[in-house]
């Protein structure tokens, strides 16, 4: 793809005499959720449109670097009722200021694609589920019936937002499912809580520990947790949870891993041993160390009870 690279001053009551040169019916516009996933309102929704050149000739087109100027969207409700474009996009496109372009060149086969926040479009106010189009202007908008390509329909599912970003935590983005403890095997159960450690998502990083047991592990601690009441016990485990998160105290098994491997696994019904090679990259060396995670079964589900650390040196 051959791209010629314009600055071009053009302004905008001009923008109607710029022509396509190529047959729009040879040009497919096509859009799709960049990394679908579940969203909830307030969320920015990522979409990619894609120009493709299904002919046998080359195309041209120019694209602005406003996007407002190549490419619009519409939303409608499963009703019909269309939803009111966002007041940046009427912002933009109500100005009278100068349109900078590039020119495009499309081989036969050839694709070019941008991401599109599309809130910056539409005016998402309310949940729900809204039917998704969008326009290609392959020689920008200019207001007076410009040319335009369509693309494909898209059904987005919008749901209420979520009131503490604590609760977005425990939710799948690809699901929208409320993530729960699953009865999953000890690999998996470390391979969960490792990754929740390495995108920082503490509430999904505690979800397999019984911090009781590592509680207990400590001798000092130890003798404090047996000394005390059924109630300032579950304190202690709270406020031993806080100093977690605050990297106060184990600070051995918060370092966040740059990658990790599982090497082995081995359990019983009820006792499982899970050996992982993580590696903690520095600026001028990367760290090695085998972590060994000593897991239990209560009920159905597997628990992270206590852990041991070797140094394997450095790379």
């Amino acid at each position: 793809m051959n791209t010629k690279k314009y600055l071009l001053i053009i302004p905008f009551l001009a923008l109607s005499v710029l022509s396509f040169a190529g047959n729009v019916n040879n040009v497919d516009f096509s859009i799709q959720f960049y990394n679908k996933k579940i969203y909830f309102l307030g969320d920015p929704i990522w979409v990619e449109a894609v120009v493709s050149n299904n002919s046998t000739s080359a195309v041209h087109f120019k694209i602005a670097d406003n996007r407002f100027y190549s490419i619009d969207f519409t939303a409608r409700t499963e009703t019909n009722i269309s939803l009111n474009h966002s007041k940046k996009y009427t912002i933009e496109r109500s100005s009278d200021q100068p349109v900078f372009f590039r020119e495009i060149n499309l081989e036969p086969g050839e694709k070019y694609g941008v991401l599109i926040e599309l809130s910056d479009f539409i005016a998402f106010k309310e949940p729900g589920i809204y039917i998704v189009e969008a326009f290609f202007y392959p020689g920008l908008y200019s207001g007076s019936s410009p040319q335009s390509v369509k693309s494909n329909r898209l059904i987005l599912d919008i749901r209420p937002p979520l009131s503490t970003p604590a609760m977005k935590e425990m939710i799948n983005p690809a699901t929208g499912e409320k993530i729960e403890k699953k009865p999953i095997p000890p690999d998996e159960v470390v391979a969960f809580t490792l990754s929740a450690r390495q995108k920082g998502q503490w509430k999904r990083f505690f979800l397999y520990f019984n911090l009781e047991k590592l509680i207990l592990r400590n001798p000092e601690r130890s003798r404090v947790y047996r000394r005390l009441s059924e109630e300032n016990k579950r304190k202690m485990i709270l406020r031993f949870k806080d100093e977690l998160r605050e990297e106060k105290v184990d600070r051995d098994i918060l370092t966040i891993p740059s990658s990790f491997k599982i090497i082995k696994t081995t359990y019983t019904p009820f006792e499982g041993t899970v050996e992982v090679i993580e590696k903690f990259k520095y600026s001028d060396y990367t760290e090695i160390k085998k972590y060994t995670y000593y897991l239990e079964r209560k009920d159905q589900y597997w628990q992270i009870i206590n852990y041991e650390i070797q140094n394997l040196g450095t790379e």
